[in-house]
């Protein structure tokens, strides 16, 4: 009955996959708490505005070349453009969650401007560009709001200049907002004098503006939630948005309104990308998104029964398999069992064998070992009988070497006696 314990604990094993079979990898921490956890931190995107302004003047010099009062702006053009920036409003910290049954392999990737990017995935966000002009403007306008013609005596000059501005999207309303621009006219005739300004101001406006101002939080939970934590990643739609640019200087000819469109990050919409498990299988979510907007979201996730169905054979037999199956499966384990026992049995013989014949190389290596110590004894006897008459031959030198001094001696003292007698 060994095999309904296996299917028990392959029931276990299925429930507690399927609980975590849904969850999710990674989730966004939104709160305003100044200090927060993350494995990677990152902002939502918002657009920002970009205005290049070009204005022709026409600058009125006197006859003595110093210059008029006249000056004035005879033709307008603006450029629009989108940049993506970091609304750095909202701090957003991004945490992994773990899974001990799941094997995980995770990359962000995060840019210079704090906005979410992929690492595999290379895709230009280009928004939309948009170059408008207005309509041609008579040659010279001078004077007030009904184009006098030119003045006696005076020198007048075409110059063209041009400046850069900067607005976020969130900022434009549905009210005209005028952007101040002064353009300072230097007498380029020679005359020394103080420069002059023209003003070229300009005003933007956004007719679908949104009047909503609303946090994350209430974004994702309304008003009574208090949660600061949110399954997956965060991002904004696009929109397009329209506006429309005019001339503020009065008397420019052929003012007329510049509308355009651009494509901006929606700030009072949100995106969750979820970022999930499944059960038995691999599953790759590959999620392209380039400055916090996401580009695609590609995902390979196999048939989990598919999964389920290829566990081990010996495990999948003890769920499906029918008792003639079972029975037979006992006969082939019984007979396996006695093969194991005639190979127990036939190993045990050559281990005897082996310690026999490991007990008889033992007993030859002592005998060797007792005749090199009998060797040794003898070699060691003969060593020593010869030291000795070694020792005994220098004594006997020594003795007679003692001898031959004193006759030696006896020798010197009678001769010294025959000396003296003489």
């Amino acid at each position: 009955m060994e095999w309904i314990y296996v299917i028990v604990g392959l029931i276990v094993v299925l429930l507690i996959s399927g609980l975590f079979s849904s969850c999710t990898v990674v989730k966004t921490n939104y709160s305003t708490d100044a200090k927060k956890e993350a494995t990677v931190y990152y902002y939502l995107p918002e657009s920002m505005i970009k205005i290049k302004a070009t204005a022709k003047v026409a600058i009125v010099y006197n006859a003595d070349s110093s210059l008029t009062g006249s000056s004035n702006i005879i033709e307008e053009s603006f450029v629009i453009t989108s940049e993506m920036i970091a609304d750095t409003k909202d701090l957003l910290s991004l945490n992994y969650n773990p899974n001990a049954l799941m094997a995980d392999e995770i990359k962000y990737a995060v840019n210079a401007k704090g906005l979410l990017e992929t690492v595999n995935i290379s895709t230009d966000d280009r928004t939309a560009e948009i170059i408008s002009k207005l309509a041609e403007a008579p040659k010279i306008i001078l004077g007030g709001s009904t184009g006098a013609n030119k003045a006696p005596n005076t020198i007048v000059k075409i110059k063209e200049s041009t400046a850069n501005f900067a607005i976020k999207a969130s900022a434009i309303s549905n009210i005209a907002q005028v952007i101040k621009w002064n353009i300072v006219i230097v007498n380029e005739l020679g005359v020394d004098e103080q420069p002059k300004a023209v003003p070229a101001d300009f005003t933007i406006i956004s007719t679908d503006a949104s009047t909503k101002n609303q946090s994350l939080s209430t974004l994702i939970n309304g008003s009574n939630s208090t949660s600061n934590e949110i399954e997956g990643i965060l991002t904004r739609p696009l929109k397009n948005c329209s506006l429309k640019i005019e001339s503020a200087v009065i008397g420019v000819g052929l003012n007329t309104t510049l509308p355009t469109n651009v494509v901006v990050a929606d700030v009072t919409k949100l995106i969750v990308i979820p970022v999930k498990r499944t059960a038995f299988v691999k599953r790759v979510n590959k999620i392209g998104i380039q400055d916090g907007v996401i580009l695609s979201n590609e995902i390979n996730k196999p048939s989990s029964v598919e999964g389920f169905v290829s566990i081990p054979v010996n495990i999948a037999k003890a769920i499906v398999s029918i008792p003639g199956q079972l029975i037979q499966f006992r006969f082939d384990n019984t007979k396996r069992a006695d093969e194991f026992e005639k190979a127990k049995l036939n190993y045990e013989k050559s281990l005897l064998e082996s310690q026999k014949f490991a007990l008889t190389k033992e007993q030859e290596i002592e005998k060797i070992k007792s005749e090199i110590e009998k060797n040794n004894l003898s070699k060691s006897i003969e060593q020593q009988k010869i030291t000795m008459e070694l020792q005994t031959s220098l004594l006997e030198a020594e003795r007679k070497q003692l001898e031959s001094q004193k006759a030696l001696d006896e020798i010197k003292k009678q001769l010294e006696e025959l000396k003296q007698k003489k």
